[in-house]
């Protein structure tokens, strides 16, 4: 089977890139949805980064269509927080499992044991079910399938895509250096919130990053490497968290100290990432190049 080429932005106006985006992105959600309401997990991780990458694109080109953007991110944002809580239960099953092969659930019959994981699972789908049956999802569905099914409307000819996208990276890359500075010692808030910042930079890098240049292409590789392990430092800070509803003993103290030492392992990548994503001579030749897309 013969792949089609990926359209290059400068083959494109800035609308035909964001309906081709967002069609894109919409496309992931009808195929993984169905599975995701039947308890995927992996489904519903490919539904919820979908909607991230669409939160992307609406604030990158916010101006072409200002209201239907503004709208559709709002509802999107809803939906997301929503799959939250369904995610926080895939973190207690892998909690509930490190804390039983630790011997810690050894009062706990094999039988009550599986029931239990039973339960969080079927809780677990259930709140992905509900998050994506709720108005907002619904709405966001309604509002793009609209927006992807309407006539393109007449305006004066707005600036490149490629212009929107370095546009937006340099602020999002602003904040992640401002965050990265406020990040201390990598406690769980300040960590969570540049990790937060990271993803929104690794996302346009994700979109965008082919067509801006070698030094965009770089720093969106180590950027993901950085906000991936952090990822994982937020969901051991979750698990650490969980874990002191569990029993006191040595099962808790066990578990504890294999989630303490896979965060620190974590911390380290990122550490590592980091350092390849805030070279000097990267840093100044990716500015240079975003600057220079910015201003067409």
């Amino acid at each position: 089977m013969v792949r089609r080429r990926r359209p290059h932005l400068v083959d494109e106006t800035a609308d035909r890139a964001l309906r081709r985006l967002l069609a894109e992105q919409r496309a992931i959600v009808a195929a993984r949805e169905p599975a995701a309401r039947k308890g995927s997990t992996a489904a519903l991780h490919d539904v919820r980064v979908a909607l991230r990458r669409m939160r992307s694109l609406t604030t990158t080109f916010a101006r072409l269509d200002p209201k239907f953007l503004a709208d559709l991110d709002d509802r999107l944002a809803t939906t997301c927080d929503r799959m939250g809580d369904a995610r926080d239960l895939d973190v207690w099953i892998e909690l509930f499992r490190d804390f039983a092969a630790s011997g810690g659930a050894a009062v706990l019959s094999e039988r009550d044991r599986r029931r239990f994981l039973a339960a969080l699972r079927l809780q677990r789908t259930q709140l992905a079910a509900a998050a994506l049956a709720c108005g907002p999802f619904r709405r966001a569905k309604k509002l793009l399938r609209g927006f992807l099914r309407g006539r393109r409307p007449r305006r004066a000819t707005p600036p490149p895509p490629a212009a929107f996208a370095a546009r937006r990276i340099l602020k999002v890359r602003a904040l992640v250096a401002k965050r990265h500075g406020r990040v201390g010692n990598f406690s769980k808030g300040p960590a969570h919130d540049l990790r937060r910042a990271g993803r929104r930079l690794r996302y346009l890098s994700e979109f965008f990053a082919a067509d801006l240049g070698r030094e965009s292409v770089r720093a969106g590789h180590w950027i993901a490497k950085a906000q991936a392990a952090l990822g994982k430092v937020h969901d051991c800070d979750n698990a650490l968290e969980l874990s002191l509803e569990l029993p006191t003993g040595r099962a808790r103290a066990a578990v504890r100290k294999h989630l303490r030492k896979r965060r620190a392992a974590q911390l380290r990548k990122f550490k590592a990432a980091w350092r390849h994503y805030a070279a000097r001579r990267l840093q100044r030749n990716w500015q240079a190049q975003l600057e220079k897309w910015a201003a067409k």
